[in-house]
């Protein structure tokens, strides 16, 4: 194999190994009630500006079909508030937004803005609590129906850690880098050979 070729490979391997080997956390969401389930992923930790309510949006599963858009608010404040607002398809729950009230379900710290803003300086990092939580439906807004008073259970799961440990493809692109130093290193005994 030539020198280009080998140089190639092992730009290759030194690129692509720290990209298998990366994986964000996920968290799993389960919502279970009224008749219901609603199951959705998020990070399991996100930035955002300083805000009451933090909005994530993902792709839901509402009772065994996949594919609904799906928007929730999480209170970033403790206390007895509201502390989940999730945007539904009314055509299934008969509301356009569901409400909720019990624990945190995040944690919350400041971080510097990014990029920086004189007039807020922070951002909000959050993180959701693993657990699983009882919560209380509550009334939507004024002037709309009433949302569903009976209980949900939300469970919160972080999903296992794909690159814990080092898969396949990790340890065959290892074993490519040392084999392309070898080669690399056997190139350059031959040369030195020749020219003495």
């Amino acid at each position: 194999m030539d020198r280009p070729l080998f140089g190639l490979a092992a730009l290759a391997s030194i690129l692509t190994l720290p990209l298998a080997a990366h994986a964000d956390t996920i968290d799993d969401f389960l919502l279970t009630g009224g008749g219901h389930t609603i199951s959705y992923s998020y990070p399991a930790t996100s930035t955002f500006p300083q805000v009451e309510y933090i909005y994530t949006g993902a792709s839901a599963t509402i009772d065994g079909i996949s594919g609904y858009p799906l928007t929730a608010a999480y209170n970033s404040n403790p206390g007895p508030f509201i502390t989940l607002q999730l945007y539904v398809p009314e055509a299934i729950f008969g509301y356009p937004m569901l409400q909720f009230q019990g624990p945190q379900l995040v944690n919350t710290v400041l971080v510097p803005a990014d990029p920086f803003d004189p007039f807020n300086p922070f951002d909000l990092e959050t993180t959701f609590i693993p657990g699983t939580y009882s919560l209380d439906g509550v009334g939507v807004f004024p002037g709309q129906p009433e949302g569903p008073d009976f209980a949900y259970t939300l469970s919160i799961t972080p999903e296992t850690p794909t690159a814990a440990t080092p898969e396949p493809s990790s340890v065959f692109l290892l074993a490519t880098g040392v084999f392309v130093l070898l080669g690399f290193a056997t190139i350059r005994h031959n040369r030195t050979k020749l020219t003495h």
